[in-house]
């Protein structure tokens, strides 16, 4: 599996210089403060009718005023201009490293691959628009050499996470709480839920439906990599890994799994972030809550821009 990441960091940190710059051009305190009034004039907006609406008339009181009107925003604090100079600052580097990271992440990259004095000394060059103090040449060896052993322990990565993996399912198998599927994935049953499945639909029909579920997933090490927000179900298609297809459509509405997926069901050997190496055994726990017809898609299509973090 040949790693052919160099063009791609290589363009993401002039992307990343660039955008620091132009942000940096348009950080000046009045520029600053235009997005927080523009994003609390729908609040107001929001809030207008329902001003209004609670007016007291023969139908109307001051308790249902005071208890149909909306919450109203807490106002930005007031920042001097060191503040938001700092808060920026930071906010900035905040938003480009978690890009940075989930970019190289998937390759395998992490901090302790990189020297952090020499990569902002560099990264500073060029928002300055400084030519870089190493030659185009020695960065392009080191870009490949550093490919070539990324590739190496990725390989020693994936050999090591099967025979984990062996040795995890051929020990879990045994459990008597544990059932395993044909294709190999295993489950434990912690709520059995309804009567209802899913139904799929007759030949030639689309499957719209939606399921709405609950989950965390982690490895077999206890590592966690993901989870629904509490209390918020998350909305699914079909379109996801083999095994957690499997699942979803064949536990009863309102039951929960413990699912145990095998690499082969999963990602395979291909690294999918820092923490999902090649080979990685996915273990769920999975509430199926409901399954919907799936909303239309929106009409514009697109992506929305990248909100910077909350300070």
């Amino acid at each position: 599996m040949k790693l052919s990441f160099i063009p791609g960091v290589l363009m993401l940190a002039t992307t990343i210089a660039i955008h620091a710059e132009e942000a940096k051009e348009a950080a000046t305190p009045a520029k600053e403060a235009a997005p927080a009034k523009e994003a609390a004039a729908p609040a107001k907006e929001a809030a207008a009718p329902a001003k209004k609406a609670a007016k007291p008339t023969e139908a109307t009181t001051a308790p249902v005023e005071a208890a149909d009107a909306a919450p109203a925003t807490p106002a930005a604090p007031k920042l001097t201009p060191e503040q938001i100079k700092t808060n920026s600052s930071y906010g900035f580097g905040f938003q480009n490293g978690r890009q940075f990271a989930q970019q190289v992440g998937r390759f395998g990259i992490g901090l302790t691959d990189l020297e952090t004095a020499e990569f902002l000394k560099g990264f500073v060059a060029a928002m300055s628009n400084k030519e870089p103090e190493v030659s185009e040449v020695k960065i392009q060896a080191a870009m490949q050499q550093l490919g070539d052993l990324l590739e190496k322990r990725e390989k020693e990565l994936a050999a090591k996470n099967l025979e984990a993996e062996k040795t995890f399912l051929a020990k879990n198998g045994k459990r008597k709480e544990v059932s395993t599927t044909k294709s190999g994935m295993q489950y434990e049953v912690l709520a059995k839920g309804g009567d209802k499945k899913y139904e799929a639909p007759k030949e030639g029909a689309e499957d719209n439906k939606q399921f709405l579920v609950n989950y965390r997933g982690t490895l077999i090490d206890g590592t966690e990599f993901d989870k629904s927000p509490e209390g918020k179900p998350v909305p699914m298609t079909l379109e996801v890994v083999p095994g957690f297809k499997e699942a979803i459509t064949t536990m009863p509405i309102g039951a929960k799994w413990k699912l145990f997926i095998p690499a082969a069901l999963a990602y395979g050997d291909q690294r999918r972030s820092e923490q999902l190496g090649p080979n990685s055994t996915l273990i769920f726990e999975l509430e199926l809550v409901s399954i919907e017809e799936a909303p239309p898609a929106p009409a514009g299509g697109g992506f929305p821009m990248p909100q910077m973090p909350e300070q």
